[in-house]
C-alpha cells in the first residue's frame, strides 16, 4: 500500500539507529523520574557540628565543691541547664537548696551507673558527629537562613531522649544505650521501645525533634488528618536531612512494618475513610492512631503502631509529586493541612 505524504526512506542502519535513539531517550526519562530528589550536592555547605559534653563535665566534679560550679553552668549553658534540670526533677536552680539537690543526684547510685554505661558505650562521638553535620548541611541547603543548633549531651536518668528550644538540640544519650541493654530490662521498658534506644538512631531522632521544633504544628483544625499529615511531614522532613539512611532507621520501623503498610495501605485508609475517623477531634483517638504502641489496635495486632504516620507521609509524599512547583520551604510552612490533602489527590 502507498504511504502518502512526505517522507524520507530508511533503511536497515537508520532504522537501528532511531531505535538505539528511542531506547536511550526512554532510559534516560525512566532514570529522571526514578532520580530520588534528596540526593543533593551538599558538598559547598558548611555546617559543622561540635558537640559539647555537659554529663561528662557534671559527673566529674568533686561532688563536696559542686556549689562553686552552679554559677558557671548557669553562664555557659543558659536554657539548656534550665531545661535539664526540669527533665531530672530537680526544681529552681535558683533555690538556695538547688545545689544539694544536684549532689543528690550526681552521687545516687542509679544515676552513677547509668552514667558509667553511657560512657562505655559512647567513648567518643565522632560518628555522631559526622552524621549531624552531613544532616545539618543538608538542613542548611533547604533553610540558609536559620540557624544551627548548639548540640549538647547529657544523661537524664532515663527520663527524656532530647530537648530542644531555640538554638538548642540536647540528647539524653543514656536513652540510645542499646535493644539489648541490661539496665533498660532492669527497670521493665516495654519492648515496642526498646527496637528505637540504640547509638544508630540518634541522628534521625535529633532531625525530627528539630524538624518539630522549626515547623511546629499550628492546625486550623486539630483532627485526626490534620495530625497524620503534620507527623507524615516529619518523616518526610528526616528522609530528606538523612537522606543515605533507610526509611527503616530514619523513621523508627523495622522492615516487617514497611511491608506491613506497603501491602495493608489501601486497606488502612479505606478503614478511616468509612468510619469517618479522618476529622475526629477527640484525643483518645488521635493518639490510638499516631503515637508509639504494640500496634494500631483499629487495624488488628500484626499492625504496627503509628501506621496513620506513614499514611500520613504517603499524602505528603504524593502532594509534593503532583505539586512540582512548590518548594521543600513552602512544604514545611504550609499549616492547612487539609489543602495538603486535597491536592495531594491521595488515592492509594
Amino acid at each position: 500500500m502507498p504511504i502518502e505524504g512526505n517522507y524520507s526512506p530508511v533503511g536497515t542502519s537508520g532504522m537501528m539507529k532511531i531505535k538505539f535513539w528511542l531506547i536511550a531517550t526512554v532510559l534516560l526519562a525512566l532514570t529522571a523520574c526514578k532520580k530520588d530528589p534528596f540526593r543533593v550536592n551538599t558538598s559547598g555547605i558548611k555546617a559543622d557540628v561540635s558537640i559539647t559534653r555537659f554529663e561528662q563535665e557534671l559527673f566529674s566534679v568533686d561532688p563536696a565543691s559542686l556549689e562553686q560550679y552552679v554559677p558557671q553552668w548557669k553562664k555557659n549553658y543558659g536554657v539548656f541547664f534550665r531545661h535539664f534540670n526540669h527533665v531530672v526533677n530537680l526544681g529552681n536552680i535558683d533555690d538556695p537548696d538547688y545545689p544539694e539537690r544536684l549532689r543528690q543526684f550526681v552521687t545516687d547510685r542509679s544515676n552513677y551507673i547509668v552514667y558509667k554505661r553511657t560512657q562505655e558505650v559512647f567513648p567518643d562521638l565522632d560518628a555522631l558527629t559526622n552524621d549531624l553535620s552531613n544532616a545539618f548541611r543538608h538542613y542548611r541547603y533547604y533553610f540558609p537562613e536559620k540557624p544551627i543548633p548548639q548540640v549538647i549531651t547529657y544523661v537524664s536518668g532515663l527520663n527524656q531522649s532530647a530537648v530542644t528550644d531555640d538554638s538548642l538540640l540536647a540528647v539524653g544519650l543514656d536513652k540510645y544505650l542499646g535493644v539489648n541493654e541490661p539496665l533498660y530490662s532492669h527497670i521493665g521498658i516495654y519492648k515496642y521501645l526498646l527496637v528505637n534506644m540504640h547509638p544508630k538512631k540518634i541522628p534521625s531522632d535529633c532531625m525530627q525533634f528539630w524538624g518539630e521544633t522549626e515547623f511546629p504544628y499550628n492546625p486550623s483544625a486539630d483532627n485526626l488528618i490534620s495530625n497524620m499529615i503534620y507527623r507524615g511531614r516529619l518523616l518526610y522532613f528526616t528522609h530528606a536531612m538523612l537522606p543515605d539512611q533507610p526509611d527503616s532507621l530514619n523513621w523508627g520501623f523495622t522492615q516487617q512494618n514497611l511491608d506491613y503498610f506497603n501491602s495493608a495501605e489501601k486497606a488502612m485508609w479505606a478503614y478511616l475513610v468509612e468510619s469517618k475517623l479522618l476529622f475526629n477531634t477527640d484525643r483518645f483517638t488521635i493518639e490510638k492512631f499516631t503515637l508509639e504502641g504494640p500496634f494500631t489496635k483499629d487495624f488488628g495486632r500484626g499492625s504496627p503502631a503509628r501506621a496513620a504516620v506513614w499514611i500520613g507521609y504517603r499524602i505528603v509524599r504524593s502532594y509534593m509529586l503532583r505539586n512540582r512547583e512548590i518548594t521543600f520551604q513552602e512544604l514545611m510552612e504550609e499549616d492547612d493541612y487539609l489543602k495538603i490533602l486535597n491536592q495531594s489527590a491521595y488515592n492509594p
